[in-house]
């Protein structure tokens, strides 16, 4: 068995961090011995020597704005897909370059990777409103259509899987193989060392969108007295505008009590998450109308050994873990009581980041997916 593992976006700057998941995926299959080759198709490439097949997409005005029309035409373009038997395809929206995808591929198994519930996410873009207007129209007439067409699904959760099998009406195999990491890849870094007197916490995302939840932080730290721990909350990532004034309306410029970072990483990331206590995930998913999620950051702060909070159910992470709180998933402000008192009885338990660190090894590393997914393309052969 031989497969193309295809991942399409239309990111305008690129994703550093979904590169990184492909390579280290790319990795795994590689460890893992699977007849299995990486391609990657985006506007722009950010890894510089990256060990998955890397192919640009058009990148003109023009081509950004029509990008719901052409999505996967350079699929079948770039690469002979009749030397493979399944195509496992990220989906990436409903899009009329798909059926002469599925016509082109004739032969191939195609089977679709679905990381969000598509259409209930379209209404959330921040893009222009036509542009947002014709990619919903898109996503909600010929998503199905794609589907009924495809051999297979698969979803990151439990959640996005029933919802991509509730559009279509006939019966299509499916599994759910959430997100992973490469454990090896990430420091160990350990949480910081914690005397109770300033709690630092964490907040990281490429782009803080709505679902990220970034605004319940900065109003449930704004409610916070001024006592004993103090809080201090790193932003890492691209912070909206409207983040800023909140924090600043709320919080003051000057209060200390929030810093925004910009986008790190290397070892400007590593040297926050040394003095980093608990970190947070994200805090909105629901705005997305989603209950679950498997966010890759979440998986990496388990690969650095650091306790985090969340406000959504995760596949891989069941009730009762002590080195997780779970927030409700609504738009009240964060509890920062609760998550004080979270920190100080988890940061003072013997071991707790070794444990945390053998559970990312064990449950989320990449090698696991890998071999879930690959089982899976075997059932259906």
């Amino acid at each position: 068995m031989k497969v193309a593992y295809i991942n399409c976006l239309s990111s305008r700057h690129g994703s550093l961090g979904i590169e990184k998941k492909i390579e280290a995926q790319t990795r795994a299959i590689q460890a893992l011995g699977l007849n299995m080759d990486v391609f990657f198709f985006d506007q722009t490439k950010r890894c510089e020597d990256p060990i998955f097949t890397f192919y640009p997409q058009g990148n003109s005005f023009v081509a950004r704005w029509f990008s719901v029309f052409h999505r996967y035409s350079q699929i079948p373009k770039r690469i002979d897909l009749k030397q493979y038997d399944f195509l496992v395809l990220r989906y990436a929206g409903g899009d009329l370059s798909a059926f002469s995808l599925l016509f082109r591929g004739r032969g191939t198994r195609i089977v679709t990777e679905h990381h969000s519930k598509e259409l209930p996410e379209a209404y959330t873009y921040r893009s222009s409103p036509p542009q947002r207007m014709l990619t919903i129209a898109m996503e909600r007439y010929l998503g199905p259509r794609i589907l009924r067409k495809c051999h297979g699904v698969i979803a990151v959760t439990e959640e996005i899987k029933a919802y991509e099998l509730g559009r279509v009406a006939s019966p299509i195999p499916a599994c759910t193989i959430p997100n992973g990491i490469s454990v090896d890849d990430i420091p160990f870094s350990r949480h910081a060392s914690y005397d109770g007197s300033r709690l630092n916490m964490l907040c990281l995302a490429n782009r803080f969108d709505p679902w990220q939840g970034l605004d319940r932080l900065i109003v449930g730290l704004s409610k916070y007295p001024n006592q004993k721990p103090a809080l201090r909350l790193n932003v890492v990532g691209h912070v909206l505008p409207e983040h800023k004034a909140l924090a600043g309306s709320l919080l003051g410029w000057e209060s200390g009590r929030i810093r925004f970072l910009g986008r790190l990483e290397g070892e400007a990331l590593d040297r926050v998450f040394r003095e980093t206590h608990i970190a947070f995930s994200a805090l909105a998913v629901f705005r997305k109308e989603m209950d679950e999620a498997c966010a890759l950051k979440t998986r990496e702060f388990a690969a650095r050994g650091v306790p985090f909070v969340l406000a959504h159910r995760d596949p891989d992470l069941g009730p009762g873990i002590e080195f997780v709180l779970s927030l409700p998933p609504d738009d009240t402000p964060v509890d920062m009581e609760k998550v004080v008192a979270f920190a100080k009885g988890v940061l003072n338990r013997e071991g707790i980041s070794r444990k945390i660190r053998s559970f990312a090894y064990e449950k989320l590393d990449w090698r696991v997916k890998m071999e879930q997914m690959w089982a899976f393309l075997q059932d259906l052969s």
